[in-house]
């Protein structure tokens, strides 16, 4: 499909989930930008950078801030799932099933020749669902470790103090990962995608071309066409070649000639 085409839209996403987009990437850079340099402090660049935020006690409490803000957005997240499954909306879209797991091996028979059509895929295919659940998990982690090595005095109070340095290790090696995981599969999926280059603008319009969710969310595109959110007239008919004139025959010109 031409990532250039234009046609009619379907909404994809809603005010509240754009804006959750946006506070995301915002705490995710920053919790990555003073992180990495108290990571690796004994560095040179680190120090550079530390000494640019302000010293290292500036570095911590930037960092924390937005650790804090990315704790509360997750409990937001939670409450607007629970809500949306309590009123039986589309936010229970991105669990994983059997199928998210056929469709794995399904597009990548399609991907190697071996299948002539791409698996149908729901309103999310398996790559943002196995994405979403990767940002669930690296949270959850990196919240559980960060508030550990907050309050480390506290927490040896009730648990063997070994976990502490445990922490440690474990936040490091979750927020490298993390940050290759986004430059890697985050940044081909939405922005480098030879269909999407040099971006996918769903995210942050909040809508869709009708063409592309028919093309690569099928059973999505279906789905609506059932409920009636999506009118068939908001489908791009298909381009016809207009109609050229007939070119009358020699035979044809000489008699209305005579």
């Amino acid at each position: 499909m031409n990532r250039r085409s234009r046609g009619p839209t379907v909404q994809r996403f809603t005010l509240a989930q754009r804006v959750e987009h946006f506070f995301l990437i915002l705490s995710f850079n920053i919790l990555a930008f003073t992180g990495l340099p108290q990571k690796y402090f004994y560095t040179g660049w680190a120090e550079r950078i530390i000494r640019l935020m302000g010293g290292i006690e500036t570095t911590r409490l930037i960092h924390r801030t937005f650790a804090v803000l990315l704790i509360l957005q997750s409990l937001y997240h939670i409450g607007a799932v629970l809500a949306a499954r309590r009123a039986g909306r589309e936010r229970g879209a991105m669990g994983l099933g059997f199928t998210d797991f056929r469709n794995v091996l399904l597009d990548m028979a399609y991907l190697a020749g071996l299948r002539r059509e791409k698996p149908s895929f729901g309103r999310y295919d398996y790559r943002q669902k196995f994405e979403y659940w990767a940002v669930v998990w690296g949270t959850a982690i990196m919240a559980t470790t960060g508030l550990i090595m907050w309050f480390p005095e506290l927490l040896a109070r009730l648990v063997p103090g070994v976990l502490v340095p445990a922490a440690r290790v474990a936040h490091g090696g979750e927020a490298i990962l993390a940050i290759v995981a986004v430059i890697i599969w985050h940044f081909y999926n939405a922005h480098f995608r030879p269909d999407i280059f040099p971006m996918d603008p769903a995210m942050f319009t909040g809508r869709m071309e009708v063409e592309r969710l028919r093309h690569e969310h099928a059973e999505e595109y279906v789905r609506l066409m059932e409920t009636g959110d999506l009118v068939p007239e908001a489908v791009s008919p298909p381009e016809v070649e207009p109609a050229r004139p007939a070119t009358p025959s020699p035979s044809e010109d000489q008699n209305s000639s005579s």
